[in-house]
């Protein structure tokens, strides 16, 4: 599945894309920990704490704020694909 990563995420990491193995039983938790772990930068954008996703970071299952389907435990498809978006400020 794909993943993308969105402006100072992208920035940090160096990349705006990348491909994450998933196969049957495999959450969202599982893929953004797979990311963390590829993109140690990143942890501190996406986690609080292990397993404790920030309430800055915008993630998306398919279009839809995965806080809208089953959380971190949305269950995920090859097929799909997720991005993930830092905190948006403006003026």
């Amino acid at each position: 599945m794909q993943v993308k990563l969105y402006a100072s995420l992208r920035v940090a990491a160096g990349t705006k894309m990348m491909d994450v193995q998933v196969g049957a039983g495999t959450s969202l938790r599982d893929v953004l920990l797979e990311v963390t772990r590829r993109y140690p930068v990143l942890e501190s954008h996406i986690w609080n704490a292990p397993g404790e996703l920030s309430d800055h970071a915008h993630v998306f299952v398919n279009g839809e704020n995965f806080r809208h389907l089953a959380g971190l435990d949305t269950l995920l498809n090859p097929d799909d694909h997720v991005d993930i978006f830092p905190p948006v400020v403006g003026g």
